[in-house]
């Protein structure tokens, strides 16, 4: 299946576009890069996955961290 991307020229300006993409092992890491996105006046869409550790028969939290030209989300969804 395709998906069809019908956006207006006015829409597309509305759309934040990736910077980078970080991969970050531990929480403080994560939260440092938000703070510095913050100060720069950029947006941050985070995830958390779980990885197998290595040596152990664990998992291990990990995060993607994108950086974004804007915030991700729109004035709109913050009021509803």
């Amino acid at each position: 299946m395709t998906d069809v991307d019908d956006t207006t020229a006015a829409d597309a300006a509305e759309v934040p576009e990736l910077i980078a993409t970080h991969y970050l092992t531990s929480i403080d890491d994560v939260v440092e890069h938000i703070r510095a996105a913050s100060q720069l006046g950029l947006g941050v869409r985070v995830r958390s996955y779980l990885e197998p550790d290595e040596d152990a028969q664990t998992y291990a939290e990990r995060w993607e961290l994108e950086l974004l030209t804007s915030s991700p989300v729109s004035a709109e969804e913050v009021t509803e």
